[in-house]
């Protein structure tokens, strides 16, 4: 799929896989892993990059995406959103964090995999590494506002659900809609509205240091 592949392996074989691929082929970047997530980002105009997946072709239960590069990176695929660092995890990341370099050292420490420099990604694996000691995703996302110094909005898609928080500053903007179909994040209103029945929709700021999530 343009510069991304897809690869089906065996149940319980994904980290002999991931170890294979980093001998064989060094450089390739693995960019999710799971049963249901694929995760696609590139380099370049968004319409352009979307054209590219073939994103309108594309089914599912979420869809999740940014348009701009993360803060602590260069301008490159691995520095674009979003981030997964656990099976069937994605996320959005709209902000930036002070603390990511000591918390980057406690998570590796720990033996959560993370690879770049990225602010984006350690959110992503502190989410994983609650998730691992036992935590539910709301119960991850309410440590952020504790254990994450600097500003954020998290958007998170799991296998089965889907949750939003906001630092507790809530100094980046955030508005949501949501009908009997749908719900929808957006920085800004224009995000949002050519979604389908938008008009009728409640739209709606999520409060800050409140964790919202939808389970399907």
């Amino acid at each position: 799929i343009d510069t991304h592949a897809v690869l089906d392996v065996p149940a319980g074989k994904a980290e002999e896989a991931r170890s294979a691929l980093a001998e064989l082929r060094p450089g390739l970047r693995v960019m999710s892993a799971g049963d249901t997530i694929e995760i696609y980002k590139e380099v370049g105009l968004p319409e352009k990059v979307a054209e590219r997946f073939d994103v309108r072709g594309m089914g599912g239960s979420h869809g999740i995406g940014h348009t701009r590069m993360a803060t602590e990176s260069a301008v490159t695929t691995e520095g674009a959103h979003p981030f997964s660092t656990g099976s069937d995890q994605c996320l959005v990341h709209n902000g930036s964090l002070s603390n990511h370099n000591s918390l980057r050292r406690k998570l590796r420490r720990d033996g959560v995999r993370i690879e770049s420099q990225n602010d984006t990604e350690v959110g992503a694996a502190y989410l994983t590494w609650k998730m691992q000691n036992g935590a539910t995703l709301g119960e991850a996302l309410e440590g952020t506002l504790e254990d994450l110094d600097g500003f954020f909005n998290f958007v998170v898609g799991t296998k089965d659900g889907f949750g939003v928080v906001r630092d507790p500053i809530a100094c980046k903007p955030a508005v949501m809609a949501e009908t009997d179909q749908y719900v929808a994040f957006g920085s800004e209103y224009r995000a949002l509205v050519n979604l389908p029945g938008i008009e009728t929709a409640r739209v709606w700021e999520p409060e800050p240091a409140t964790v919202y999530f939808w389970n399907h």
